[in-house]
Parts: structure tokens; C-alpha cells; sequence
């Protein structure tokens, strides 16, 4: 199946990935936009892995010839050059910035998930140790990586690439879990009910798709090593990540109380902040904006907002959490 697929086709297909993942990147943008009135860190990181994700395609669209030449040459349909032949040179090249182009926007989605944790639920001091376990864990793993791959520019370890292979895959969906179970560890503890819990954790296991694909890329390099099916699974793995890290806030667009708040908002109206009294709110005729340390939580009030219990602890009466993304 996988060897139908030809250069261009395969360069087809990457593109139209890409640029599913850009238009729903922008989507993503405007909705924090325009919910929020602001972008957050967790932003730059998104955007940081959308620029990556267009390198890898363009780097993908330049090796793509070079590797289906090594994969005809395995298969003796031509003669191999050679081993002086600068096609080699170029080839090893190629292969090496694309894998560390593939880890990078890889990382980069972690990135941006570990940040949006990390806002979502900062009243909660066990989350923010756990939290900085995961991210010295995840991108110790980004170290030891770039390090595998230093050794494994040259032609000599290129005999142990199946071994390395099965060490990236590891480490990658690792993390992948490691990222995906703070949310859900979260979740747990949070009093809600059991249908808004399932809710939150069906949005948060989104994450599982990633992990899934890399195994299957995996597997395919080991068992087939065809190309074409290399080369689909690779394109599928990076492509996928960045889109499911922009799918969370789209939330917004399938609750009431989402899409009134952005129609406010774009059409120039402010929610009000929950500490402002009412006679404050009519004065102004509009919430105020919440301080650069302080939550504010009014643009989701009575959407799925979530209470932890450890920060009731430390709060008068409690501190609500909006899911689809941070206010202000």
C-alpha cells in the first residue's frame, strides 16, 4: 500500500497536513484573542511549533527525492553511486536536520501543553511540584535526544539506527504520557460532577493521538522501512501533534456561554471581573482588567469551570478555574 505513494504525492499530502495545521493554529490564535482580549506564553510556544512545523515540510519536500533514491538503490532497481559521491554527504545532512526538526516541533507541542497546565490550574502548590517534575523530565529527554543524534550524524552508527529508533519512540511517548497525566491527575481531585469530569478528560486525552502515531511510525521503520510508508508516518506524527495542541480551546466554540462571550468581546463589550461589585460594573460599563498576577475568571463564569479543593484552603470561599483558556 505504502509504496503506491509517490514523491508527489507524498509531498501532497504533507502540504495539505501542514496547512490544516496552520489554518487551525490561526483559529486557535483568534479564539484566545478574542476570548481572553490577550495571547499567553502558551501562545508563542504553539507559535514557535507551527514556524517549526513549515521548515519540516520544506525540509520533507527537499529529502523527499533523496530518500526514495536510497530506498530504489536498496531495492537494486539502479545502480548505487560511489561512497564518494557528494550524494551521500547530502543525504545523511538532510536526514539529520529533519529528525531534529521532527523532535523539535515534537518538544515544542510539549511545550505549549505544559504551559497551558501550568495556567489552568495554578492555585493548586501539588500541581506546580508535579508539574515541575514533568517539565525537568521532559525536556531532559530533549537533551539526551539531541545528544543521540549528535552521535548519529555519522555513517558509522548508522548500523544501530533500528536500536536508536526504538529509544526516540520510547522517549517520546514517555513524555507524552507524562504531559497527558497532569491534567487528568487534576481532574480527580476537582468536585465535579461525573459527566463534566468525563468531559474534561476526553479534552485533555486528546493528547493520546500523538503517542499512538509515533508507535505506528515506529513500527513501520522496523517491520517495512519502505519510504513511502517512513515518510507518511513522519509527516502524519508532526502534522497531527501541532493540530491537536490547537484543538482545546475550539471548546470555547461549542459551549453558549463561549460564543456569547466572544461576540462581546469582538463586538467591544467586557465582561466584568468577578471581584467587581455591581454598582463598580454599572459605573464603568465594563469589567475591569484583571492585574498581571490575578486570575480572572469572569469571562467563563457558568461555563465548565473547575474548583480545586487544596486552594480553598488558602482563598476565601474558593477559586474557580475556566477550562478553554485563561482570561486575562
Amino acid at each position: 500500500m505504502y509504496n503506491s505513494f509517490s514523491v508527489d504525492e507524498l509531498n501532497a499530502l504533507l502540504w495539505t497536513l501542514t496547512a490544516v495545521g496552520i489554518l487551525l493554529s490561526t483559529g486557535r490564535f483568534a479564539i484566545r484573542y478574542a476570548s481572553a482580549g490577550r495571547f499567553h506564553l502558551d501562545d508563542a510556544s504553539h507559535l514557535l511549533s507551527v514556524l517549526l512545523l513549515i521548515g519540516l515540510a520544506a525540509a520533507y519536500t527537499h529529502g523527499f527525492p533523496y530518500s526514495a533514491r536510497i530506498a530504489s538503490i536498496g531495492r537494486k532497481e539502479e545502480e548505487a553511486p560511489p561512497l564518494t559521491d557528494p550524494f551521500y554527504h547530502h543525504y545523511l545532512q538532510l536526514r539529520l536536520v529533519v529528525t531534529l526538526l521532527v523532535f523539535m516541533v515534537l518538544w515544542s507541542v510539549k511545550a505549549t501543553f505544559l504551559i497551558f497546565y501550568r495556567l489552568l490550574f495554578d492555585v493548586s502548590q501539588t500541581f506546580f511540584r508535579l508539574w515541575c517534575v514533568a517539565v525537568a523530565l521532559t525536556f531532559a529527554t530533549f537533551w539526551v535526544i539531541d545528544v543521540c543524534l549528535g552521535e548519529c550524524s555519522s555513517a558509522k552508527a548508522l548500523h544501530d539506527i533500528r536500536t536508536t529508533y526504538k529509544y526516540w519512540c520510547a522517549l517520546n511517548v514517555g513524555t507524552d504520557l507524562i504531559v497527558m497525566a497532569l491534567p487528568l491527575y487534576m481532574i480527580s481531585s476537582l468536585q465535579l460532577r461525573p459527566t463534566q469530569k468525563a468531559i474534561l478528560g476526553g479534552v485533555f486525552s486528546l493528547g493520546l493521538v500523538v503517542p499512538i502515531v509515533d508507535i505506528l511510525r515506529t513500527v513501520e521503520s522496523l517491520e517495512s522501512g519502505t519510504f513511502s510508508g517512513v515518510a507518511l508516518w513522519s509527516s502524519l506524527e508532526v502534522t497531527v501533534a501541532v493540530i491537536v495542541a490547537s484543538l482545546p480551546l475550539y471548546r470555547v466554540l461549542l459551549t453558549p456561554k463561549g460564543r456569547s462571550n466572544i461576540r462581546s468581546r469582538l463586538s467591544g463589550e467586557r465582561y466584568k471581573d468577578v471581584d467587581d461589585s455591581p454598582a463598580e460594573t454599572q459605573r464603568k460599563g465594563f469589567g475591569t482588567l484583571a492585574s498581571p498576577g490575578k486570575r480572572s475568571v469572569s469571562t467563563y463564569h457558568g461555563d465548565l469551570e473547575t474548583q480545586d479543593s487544596e486552594a480553598s484552603k488558602y482563598s476565601r470561599g474558593f477559586q474557580q478555574v475556566p477550562l478553554a483558556h485563561m482570561a486575562r
